[in-house]
C-alpha cells in the first residue's frame, strides 16, 4: 500500500462548487454501474486509481441514521477481516464484481482459507473444543519457517515491483498483470503469517526467566498492541482506500487520483509499516515468546527498508512533477 497521505468522502479529482460536485456524484455512480465486464482491464484503461478514501463513492447525504449504523458496521467487519485474512472481502458485497469473476475471487478466497484453518483448529484444541496439542514443532523447524516467511515476504513484492511487475505488464498487460498480483500478494501474506503462526506451537522458552513479568500484564499488554495494530491499518485503509492498501498504482503504474491527508495520516506518514506492525508485538507479549518478538522486530526493520528502497523511490517518480503534486493534494470535508 502506498504510504502517502490520502483520504476524503465522496472527493472530486480537482476542486468544484457544489453543482459540479453533485453531477460528477451522480455521473460517477453511472460509471460505476456499467464500468465493466472486466474489473481488471477497466482498471487498466483507467487513467488514474480511485476510489481513494472508502467513503468516496457512498452518498451519505441520502442515507438515514439507520442506514448509515449499519453501513459503518459493515464496513468495520470489511476491514478487520482483510486485514486478518489478507484477501479483499470487500468484494463479497460487490456484486458486478462477483458476476463476472466469482472464479478467480472464489479460488483466492478459498486458498486463504485453507492457509488459516490450521491456526483454527489450533486455536479451537487450545479451547477445548477439538483434540489439543494437533500441531506441534520443535524449535529449529519453526525457526527456519519463521524466518522463511519474513524474507519470502519482503524479497517476493521487492522482486515483483523491480522486476517482475514492469515485465509482466509490457508482457501480458496491466489486466494480467493486477490479477496475478492479486494472488501473488496473497501468498507472501498468507507465508508470512504462518511464519509467525509456528512460533505459537514450540515449546515454550525462558519460562523461567520470564516468571518475574506477571501474566496479566504481558496479556494486557499484548492484547491493546494488538488492537492499536490493526486499528491503524483500518484506519490506514480507511484513508488510501482497499486498492492503494493492495499497492495498485505501483503495480499498474497508473497514479492515484489525488491525495489528502485524513485520520490517521495527520499524525503519522506510514501507519501500517510503524504502529500497525504492533499486532506482532502484541502477540508475542500475550504468548509471552522471545522468538516471536525478535520475528517481529525483523518484520518491523525489513518492512521500513522496503518502504525506504523500494516503496518510496517508485512513489518519487510516479509522482514527481510540481503539476501532479499540486492536483494530487486535495483537502477535503467531511459530508457524513
Amino acid at each position: 500500500m502506498s504510504e502517502q497521505g490520502i483520504g476524503g468522502q465522496y472527493v472530486p479529482l480537482l476542486d468544484t462548487s457544489d453543482d459540479e460536485d453533485e453531477e460528477l456524484f451522480v455521473n460517477m455512480n453511472k460509471e460505476l454501474e456499467s464500468k465493466y465486464t472486466d474489473y481488471y482491464q477497466f482498471i487498466a484503461n483507467s487513467k488514474s486509481i480511485r476510489p481513494i478514501c472508502i467513503t468516496e463513492d457512498v452518498d451519505f447525504r441520502n442515507m438515514s441514521f439507520v442506514k448509515k449504523i449499519c453501513w459503518w458496521v459493515g464496513t468495520f467487519f470489511k476491514l478487520l477481516s482483510i486485514i486478518m485474512l489478507s484477501v479483499r472481502t470487500d468484494r463479497l458485497s460487490d456484486v458486478q464484481y462477483l458476476r463476472h469473476h466469482w472464479l478467480f475471487y472464489g479460488g483466492m478466497l478459498g486458498f486463504s482459507l485453507a492457509a488459516w484453518s490450521p491456526q483454527v483448529i489450533d486455536t479451537l484444541g487450545s479451547n477445548g473444543i477439538l483434540q489439543e496439542g494437533i500441531f506441534r514443532m520443535d524449535h529449529a523447524p519453526a525457526f527456519a519457517i519463521c524466518a522463511f516467511g519474513l524474507f519470502y515476504y519482503i524479497l517476493s513484492i521487492s522482486f515483483f515491483f523491480k522486476y517482475l511487475g514492469p515485465w509482466m505488464r509490457e508482457k501480458f498487460g496491466t489486466a494480467k498483470t493486477l490479477k496475478f498480483w492479486e494472488y501473488f500478494v496473497s501468498l507472501a501474506w498468507q507465508i508470512q503469517t504462518i511464519g509467525f503462526w509456528v512460533l505459537t506451537i514450540t515449546p515454550a522458552l525462558f519460562e523461567k526467566e520470564l516468571e518475574v513479568i506477571p501474566g496479566w500484564l504481558t496479556t494486557t499488554s499484548g492484547i491493546l498492541l494488538v488492537v492499536l495494530g490493526i486499528g491503524s491499518k483500518m484506519g490506514a485503509i480507511y484513508g488510501t482506500g482497499y486498492n492503494t492498501y493492495y499497492w495498485y498504482d505501483m503495480v499498474t503504474d497508473i497514479p492515484n487520483a489525488y491525495f489528502v491527508e485524513v485520520g490517521i495520516y495527520k499524525f503519522i506518514g506510514s501507519p501500517t509499516y510503524t504502529l500497525g506492525r504492533g499486532t506482532s508485538f502484541g502477540a508475542a507479549l500475550h504468548f509471552r515468546s522471545v522468538p516471536m518478538l525478535v520475528a517481529g522486530v525483523v518484520d518491523l526493520v525489513l518492512i521500513n527498508l522496503f518502504n525506504k528502497f523500494v516503496e518510496q523511490p517508485s512513489v518519487e517518480k510516479m509522482y514527481s512533477t510540481p503539476k501532479q503534486k499540486e492536483e494530487s493534494y486535495k483537502s477535503t470535508p467531511s459530508n457524513i
